[in-house]
């Protein structure tokens, strides 16, 4: 058998006009950049040999078409994403339209919120007002006037109490100084009588009797001395303390007068302060209800704005409900034409994946097909084989005439194996890359689902919104309904605290007259009562001290006997000791003539003697005297240690005689000489005679037994009193419990 010579091509020949035809329709329509590549590795190659030109064509028709439906594909999935786009971008905008209605939802809240404050603040105002009105009225006036009446009650009692005190004082030093002068008196004749008694002794006594008389009057002599220069150093302790005493009590009564007049002085400022105060209230009161007026003149303008505010919010709000609707219907028109879009989008998705499976099943059959021409053609590459193999003799034979032929046929097998290979693997990478596009597809189809559920999840969501928007515009006209009548029910009520203001203001300022009227009344009357009742109280007073000085000068009588005895005994014993004194005189003068015929030196001697003697015992005395004062001091040391220990208190004399402890006793006023009876004037110059008389009132709370007192005035030596006086309780004033008598010699 003879085969036909393949014609023999070089690489750089021009093609044929079939081949020519068949590149220009592959190149007419150019592949997508994302598939060009694996399908233009999967174009075949035109054999040299020009055999199948018709499978050729019908594989690059099939290409052409999967060309055509991928970029179909491609556009709509392209589009598909640009109305998913418009859709989130149309979602973003409703959501921020949302948010806006929200937030004018909240402001309008809040404006009404801040509305209910501000007229909770004018009420509370309003009652502030009220109750200042009240406060600031006459409470404050009468309470303020009350406690400067009872600071001026407690200054008079204070006044009055000093007042007494001072008379007093002047009624105790008046006896002292009496006693100063009888005492000058008294010793003038006694001195006298001693004397005489000297005298008299010399002239009837013997040189013996002298000179024992003589120790005695000596004696005697020396111990009146020294009761005389007790005395005399003990009156002049007395006086010297009563001169400081006076001296004390003038610059009390100095300083108290100053400060009286201070006193005096800032209450007359105070009352005008007062006055003043009183002006400046009336003033600020009439200030105060012009602010008052000023405010609710403010408020009734600020009601008259809010209103205008609220009803243009009112329009305001029903503009925006319009505009809500209107933007609500659009909206869900848009919706529902969006969802019709996306279910027909839907739907043709839905299509093209049918269409996709059937395409599948279509390459699967290619594959399948494309697999069976392989096969066939190994098929026939096996015949060709053992057809070659057969006729290798004849080939042998043939060698030299057909080496050229040979060599040929092998170099179109190595180029048909060649290709095959080459087409095999291309088949194998076409294989791969519509796996892969397979798998893309398919995936596609699941985000695709994915994206269908999130727009149906999205399409409910948008319904809940609208029926949220829908309901919280239910809420907010219910709201404003509820505010306006609140704000009517408001309105209401500031027209009635309005008319109610008013008419309180009208009472308060009847009020405010006719309380100030009766406080001028209350005050001109309390001053008359307070001006009666020092009077009487003053004129109890007198009336009380005379009584009382009535009834000490009567119980002083029955006892002048017993004073003019002793007074009679003491001018006896200052005669006595004046005749003792002469008889010392005279006794000195013989005991000098004696001793006269002795020697000079024993008498120079013996005076010596007696004036060392002299000096000697006024050393001791002065010793002694020192050392009593020291033991003195120390027992009265010891005994107020004792006294602090045991809890007693000392006896304070300063404070016996006052009467600021005393609760609820009126105050009385001293007794005054000028105004005296002429039966005590008479007792006072008897008084003044030689006769030393003491007499003291005690003032205790509760006596309930009768006591009796004695004053010792004697500094170092004290004795008993020889008598003692009782007097009985007097019970006539409340302040007076006892009186006591005392004598003193």
């Amino acid at each position: 058998m003879s085969f036909p010579k393949a014609p023999i091509r070089r690489f750089n020949e021009a093609p044929r006009d079939h081949e020519s035809q068949q590149n220009a329709n592959i190149f007419k329509q150019p592949p997508s950049p994302s598939n060009g590549r694996k399908i233009e590795s999967f174009r075949p190659r035109s054999s040299s040999s020009g055999k199948r030109p018709e499978k050729d064509s019908k594989d690059s028709r099939k290409q052409r078409e999967l060309e055509r439906e991928i970029r179909v594909l491609i556009g709509e999935r392209t589009q598909k994403d640009k109305r998913l786009q418009a859709l989130e971008d149309d979602l973003a905008k409703a959501e921020s339209k949302l948010g806006a209605l929200l937030r004018e939802k909240t402001s309008l809240l809040a404006t009404v919120a801040s509305l209910e404050k501000q007229l909770l603040e004018l009420r509370r105002s309003n009652e502030l007002l009220k109750t200042k009105c009240f406060e600031e009225g006459t409470q404050k006036k009468m309470s303020s006037l009350w406690t400067e009446v009872m600071k001026l009650r407690h200054q008079l009692n204070a006044k009055k109490v000093t007042f007494v005190r001072q008379g007093n004082m002047e009624t105790k030093m008046n006896p002292a100084q009496e006693t100063l002068e009888r005492s000058k008196e008294k010793a003038a004749p006694q001195e006298e009588q001693l004397t005489t008694s000297e005298t008299q002794a010399e002239e009837k006594c013997d040189p013996d009797k002298l000179l024992e008389s003589i120790a005695e009057l000596g004696n005697v002599a020396a111990q009146i001395d020294d009761k005389y220069t007790l005395e005399v150093a003990r009156l002049e302790g007395i006086i010297e303390a009563k001169n400081r005493e006076i001296e004390i009590l003038q610059s009390n009564l100095q300083v108290k007068e100053t400060t009286f007049s201070t006193q005096i002085e800032e209450l007359n400022e105070k009352c005008k302060m007062l006055e003043q105060q009183k002006e400046k209230i009336l003033s600020e009161h009439g200030e105060k209800e012009q602010s008052v007026d000023a405010e609710i003149k403010q408020l009734k303008e600020q009601l008259n704005l809010e209103n205008q505010e609220h009803h243009k919010l009112k329009e305001i709000c029903k503009e925006d409900s319009v505009a809500m609707h209107q933007k609500l219907l659009t909206f869900q028109e848009e919706v529902a034409k969006e969802r019709e879009v996306l279910e027909r989008e839907l739907k043709e998705t839905m299509n093209e994946v049918e269409k996709l499976h059937i395409k599948e099943d279509e390459t699967e059959k290619l594959l399948k097909h494309l697999e069976e021409e392989a096969k066939s053609q190994a098929e026939k590459l096996a015949q060709v084989e053992t057809k070659l193999r057969r006729k290798n003799a004849e080939i042998k034979k043939m060698v030299d005439a057909h080496s050229s032929a040979i060599e040929k046929m092998q170099e179109e097998h190595n180029t048909t194996k060649y290709k095959l290979a080459e087409i095999t693997a291309e088949f194998e990478i076409y294989k791969a890359h519509v796996t892969e596009e397979t798998a893309r597809l398919k995936q596609e189809k699941t985000t695709m689902q994915e994206k269908i559920l999130e727009m149906s999840k999205a399409i409910h969501q948008r319904t809940g919104v609208v029926q949220e928007v829908q309901q919280a515009k239910e809420e907010y006209a219910r709201m404003l309904q509820d505010a306006q009548t609140k704000l009517a029910l408001k309105e209401e009520e500031i027209t009635r605290i309005k008319e109610s203001s008013a008419e309180q203001m009208v009472n308060l300022e009847a009020r405010l007259e006719k309380q100030s009227v009766d406080f001028q009344k209350q005050l001109e009357w309390e001053r008359r009562t307070i001006a009666e009742k020092l009077e009487a109280d003053y004129k109890e007073g007198i009336e009380t001290w005379r009584s009382l000085y009535e009834d000490l000068s009567n119980k002083v009588k029955p006892f002048q006997q017993q004073l003019d005895a002793y007074e009679v005994e003491k001018n006896a014993l200052l005669n006595e000791h004046g005749a003792a004194q002469e008889e010392l005189n005279k006794i000195n003068n013989a005991y000098a003539k004696l001793l006269g015929h002795q020697n000079q030196k024993q008498k120079i001697k013996h005076v010596m003697k007696l004036k060392e003697e002299n000096t000697q015992l006024k050393q001791e005395l002065s010793r002694v005297r020192s050392q009593l004062a020291k033991e003195k001091q120390v027992r009265e040391e010891l005994q107020d240690q004792v006294n602090k220990i045991q809890g007693v208190k000392r006896f304070d004399p300063s404070k016996a005689f006052q009467h600021s402890a005393k609760e609820n006793v009126a105050p009385r006023t001293p007794f005054q000489e000028s105004k005296c009876d002429p039966e005590t004037s008479k007792i006072n110059k008897h008084k003044k005679s030689s006769y030393f008389s003491v007499y003291c009132i005690f003032t205790t709370q509760q006596v309930t037994e009768e006591k009796t007192c004695c004053f010792l005035l004697q500094k170092k030596k004290c004795t008993e009193a020889s008598e003692t006086v009782r007097e009985k309780k007097i019970t006539d004033l409340s302040h007076l419990n006892c009186v006591f008598i005392c004598r003193t010699f």
